[in-house]
């Protein structure tokens, strides 16, 4: 297994595969999330052999539910299937932890799908609520601590 090779990237690089892995019902155009260019944004990229094949993006963002302090959420999970079960997402997260906490964040959290559950549970995530769908199937409202 290869060291992941972790690196900020630009929103811009994050909808090629936004569009291949989560949304290919969708154009990468229409995939501009709320807050993509906000300046406290953080956009992750996983590379191997130059190539960007994972991606995670965290910004400033109520939690749904709970007045939760500094909440983030992380938007855009995404890792290649060939690369899946190899730390790439693990460390994706690492990396948005690492600048959630710099930005004085204690927060984080997301809408997982459902198929991702055990690796974000792994992570320390929990669920909030129950399953819900959405046009891209069964997700949880998960958080953690930062």
């Amino acid at each position: 297994m290869n060291t992941p090779d972790i690196r900020r990237i630009d929103a811009a690089a994050t909808r090629p595969l936004r569009h291949a892995i989560l949304r290919p019902h969708q154009r990468p155009e229409q995939l501009v999330y709320p807050g993509d260019d906000a300046a406290d944004t953080f956009h992750a990229g996983a590379f191997r052999a130059g190539r960007l094949l994972g991606i995670a993006s965290v910004t400033p963002s109520p939690f749904p539910g709970a007045d939760w302090p500094a909440p983030w959420q992380l938007r855009g999970m995404a890792v290649a299937t060939e690369l899946r079960g190899q730390g790439y997402g693990r460390a994706l997260i690492a990396a948005c932890l690492a600048h959630i906490a710099a930005h004085g964040g204690r927060t984080l959290w997301c809408n997982g799908r459902t198929s991702a559950l055990l690796f974000y549970r792994a992570l320390g995530f929990q669920p909030f609520g129950g399953e819900f769908v959405t046009d891209t199937g069964p997700h949880y409202v998960l958080w953690r601590g930062v």
